[in-house]
């Protein structure tokens, strides 16, 4: 399998090392809350026009996240601040902030990954092309760590003036869930599957 934890070129929203309420410094070693928030994207920028041709060996631009990570610090959050507008609270989990240069251990456990996963596949409509990326993402990785099973695949439905290019999907299953988990495999390179996962090592604030 590929592996997960190369260098990533998206632009992701790391963690500040402060509280969002108070402002307080999170210091090394102490907990804190990561809220996962949706925040508004921009449209990404269209190819280079004629007027302004692409540079020869010029990489385009990456899609900015879909995600953002904000923390707070255990009083606030238990006071019950909250991420504000315009961002969309998604998911939240408590943690520890890292030491600094130190190797990175595994702060967040698997239900963590296992939530975000279920989130994203229960979204009452189409997704965006970089939250299909990020959950396939995260279903290599529980496959990995062998929380999901990968069972088959899908009969590609015939396509349609609606849907001319049905998506290709992975049937699996999850451990200890009866019915099987669809999976669309938006056919990444390495070097994708590489970009996502670091998107998502830095939201965790750990190697995945």
């Amino acid at each position: 399998m590929t592996m997960l934890n190369t260098h990533t070129s998206w632009q992701v929203g790391r963690s500040s090392g402060q509280c969002a309420a108070c402002h307080t410094l999170l210091t090394p070693n102490t907990s804190c809350w990561a809220a996962l928030c949706e925040r508004p994207l921009q449209p990404h920028p269209v190819a280079a026009s004629p007027e302004k041709p692409q540079k020869p060996n010029e990489k385009a631009s990456e899609p900015p996240s879909p995600f953002l990570r904000v923390d707070f610090c255990e009083p606030c959050w238990v006071a019950g601040k909250r991420p504000e507008s315009p961002l969309t609270m998604f998911s939240h989990w408590r943690t520890v902030i890292p030491v600094p240069e130190q190797k990175k251990k595994l702060l967040v456990d698997d239900s963590v990954l296992v939530d975000l996963f279920q989130r994203l596949g229960s979204r009452p409509e189409p997704t965006l092309a970089e939250e299909v990326r990020f959950r396939f993402v995260l279903a290599l990785i529980l496959m990995r760590k062998r929380i999901l099973k990968y069972e088959g695949t899908a009969p590609i439905p015939a396509p349609t003036a609606e849907i001319p290019h049905p998506p290709h999907i992975w049937l699996m299953k999850l451990r200890s869930v009866e019915e099987p988990v669809h999976v669309i495999d938006p056919h990444l390179t390495p070097e994708q599957i590489g970009e996502v996962s670091g998107q998502l090592s830095a939201i965790l604030a750990e190697e995945v």
